[in-house]
């Protein structure tokens, strides 16, 4: 994975640097609310977030971190984009651009364009990414960075991402040591497999960290009714650094656990 490192020692940030200025500045002071600045704080400083600026967030994730409901997330999110013009929120790929980030976290330095870009070819928005690469490409040449065109919002989105040798190389490999364990078929072709695994390595997770997954998900759930959940959409999904660190758990200990990931797949989240 020869830029999985260049994207981990951001993505696995433990903090986020917010400006003194934030607080005095004339737009935050006149326009923002108690709320907006809330929120807005949110959105720049959430787990999510990454070192250029746009990332794929839920409105689960956001109800969970904020305590507002979900209509009251998306009215923000509308706001933040129509009032304020400091974001843009594409509903279909749940991702969320940050505008002017590069003028606070970026530097024309290669490592931390390096960094950029091994994060912003993954975004699905073909208009958001476009727009990145736009931006590293003036700040890398001493040139103004554009304004965002809104015109960009109206372009497909690109969901399946060409696929990376290195990266399929870690699918196949996942794939096949579930396969081999469970005495599954499962394809590490399938659109939705790949989505899933290269999801949690840009997250920072590891190939040896899915196959720890395998093995303590295998232990708790074989033998019980929630073996037919050991594949990959559920393994590697949003409930996986759970996972990885839970203990190794009896089939009846996790069993309040298994119906709460019951019900969220239920409700679609």
């Amino acid at each position: 994975m020869s830029n999985l490192n260049d994207r981990r020692f951001d993505v696995m940030a433990i903090y986020r640097n917010v400006q003194l200025s934030f607080w005095t500045d004339n737009k935050v002071l006149d326009e923002f609310t108690p709320e907006d600045k809330y929120f807005y704080l949110y959105l720049l400083t959430n787990p999510h977030t990454n070192i250029c600026g746009c990332y794929e967030i839920s409105y689960k994730s956001m109800v969970d971190d904020t305590g507002y409901n979900k209509d009251t997330c998306i009215r923000l999110l509308e706001r933040f984009e129509k009032v304020h013009n400091v974001i843009r929120f594409n509903s279909e790929t749940k991702e969320v651009l940050i505008l002017n980030w590069h003028k606070y976290n970026w530097s024309k330095s290669p490592k931390t364009l390096n960094g950029v870009e091994s994060v912003v070819k993954h975004i699905k928005c073909a208009g958001f990414r476009d727009y990145l690469y736009k931006v590293m490409n003036c700040i890398a040449n001493d040139e103004k960075p554009p304004e965002y065109d809104d015109k960009c919002v109206s372009e497909p989105c690109v969901v399946d991402i060409p696929d990376n040798d290195n990266e399929l190389e870690v699918v196949k490999n996942v794939v096949d040591y579930l396969n081999a364990k469970c005495g599954t078929r499962y394809s590490y072709k399938t659109a939705s497999t790949k989505k899933h695994i290269r999801a949690r390595l840009k997250d920072g997770f590891t190939e040896s960290d899915m196959l720890e997954v395998i093995d303590k998900k295998l232990a708790e759930w074989k033998g019980t009714q929630w073996e037919q959940y050991l594949r990959p959409e559920t393994l590697f999904g949003a409930k996986f650094e759970s996972y990885l660190n839970q203990k190794i758990n009896t089939n009846e200990s996790s069993m309040n656990d298994s119906y709460a990931m019951m019900n969220e797949w239920a409700n679609g989240e």
